[in-house]
């Protein structure tokens, strides 16, 4: 039978959240207007916004929430540093397991609309309708899609499970490669999975890197539970690969991208059976693992502008509307890399377009 307590939404959700209930505590909830969170912001926030049609990011929102000094510059950087602010994006401790300064940041209390719709469904399962839209998934169903892979790698197969990364390239090459490229170069349009280009650019106007795997990909294990999910597109967690063919071609795309296997610089082998204690082996060895960050950068916005705008708005920043640089051209004027496949803009028989 369904059970409403099993949802996806109520669960994955949930767990979000499980950090944000500091920040939450200081909601609005017989508040009068005008009462500060620990002196500092409104406590009425949820009213706020939902007064300004649920516009949590408007600037002049903001403002009224946070105050007009705690909004900007240095202040509104600190403050957000602070959980209680409603706008903060710290993660808690639950969550990430400490202070990591990892990609995991909560959405902020002040998205008040999901964290209403969170505590209603999560807290009152029996009562959650799904307002005549859809059928109740089967739990046999959705057994096959209860695969998720922790960061710690809970929910990895078993260790006997897997193939020789020769074996796991083979299966690569026939699903993947008519996409990907037989070596992870990419091909008919689709980004490259293994590319040996740096993501720091010395210039603002130097094209932005490609990113891959193994410069950018942080964690082993959720490449591995990427993969089987989602592909291939066509037929993702496909019963014909299975754990051990996903696990085989994960290590070969983790060779692809030279990662090694422990602090002696051990590089992934042919002949090397690749199950889930090599992938946590080559999890620890990521190349771009650390380089996350919460961004706490205030939020600044501009003035939505159609006509007269200001100059520092228009083209070039002064204003003349023919001189402009785009983002997807290189600085000698040719596209970056596969850009026209992926744009449309080639002839028939080429990306997209020639699938």
């Amino acid at each position: 039978m369904f059970s409403t307590k099993k949802t996806f939404v109520a669960a994955a959700v949930a767990t979000l959240f499980a950090g944000s209930a500091s920040a939450m505590s200081g909601s609005s909830d017989g508040a009068a207007s005008g009462e500060k969170i620990n002196g500092k912001y409104a406590a009425d926030y949820a009213e706020i916004i939902k007064a300004n049609d649920g516009k949590y990011l408007d600037a002049k929102v903001i403002e009224a929430i946070l105050g007009k000094d705690a909004t900007y510059g240095r202040d509104g950087l600190e403050g957000k540093l602070d959980p209680a602010n409603p706008y903060s994006f710290e993660v808690d401790d639950s969550i990430d397991g400490g202070n990591h300064g990892n990609a995991q940041c909560k959405v902020p209390a002040a998205f008040t609309e999901v964290h209403d719709s969170v505590n209603k469904n999560y807290y009152s399962d029996a009562n959650f309708t799904a307002y005549g839209f859809g059928t109740p998934i089967a739990e046999t169903a959705m057994k096959k899609w209860n695969i998720t892979v922790d960061g710690d790698g809970k929910g990895l197969p078993d260790a006997s499970v897997g193939m020789t990364v020769e074996k796991g390239a083979k299966i690569y090459v026939q699903y993947c490669g008519m996409c990907h490229g037989e070596f992870g170069e990419g091909a008919k349009g689709y980004l490259p999975l293994a590319v040996e280009e740096n993501l720091v650019t010395s210039d603002f106007y130097d094209p932005a890197p490609m990113k891959a795997v193994g410069n950018y990909w942080p964690y082993a294990v959720t490449l591995f539970d990427y993969i089987r999910r989602t592909m291939p597109f066509w037929t993702p967690n496909a019963p014909f690969i299975g754990d051990a063919g996903y696990m085989g071609m994960t290590g070969y795309i983790l060779q692809s991208n030279y990662i090694k296997l422990d602090s002696e610089g051990t590089e992934i082998q042919d002949e090397d059976f690749f199950n889930s204690e090599m992938l946590m082996k080559a999890n620890k060895f990521m190349k771009n693992q650390g380089n996350f960050f919460c961004d706490h950068r205030p939020v600044i916005h501009n003035e939505r502008c159609m006509t007269n705008c200001p100059d520092a708005q228009v083209g070039n920043g002064k204003g003349d509307i023919h001189s402009y640089r785009q983002a997807r051209k290189l600085p000698d004027g040719t596209p970056q890399y596969n850009v026209p496949q992926r744009m449309h803009e080639d002839p028939p028989g080429v990306g997209h377009s020639g699938m």
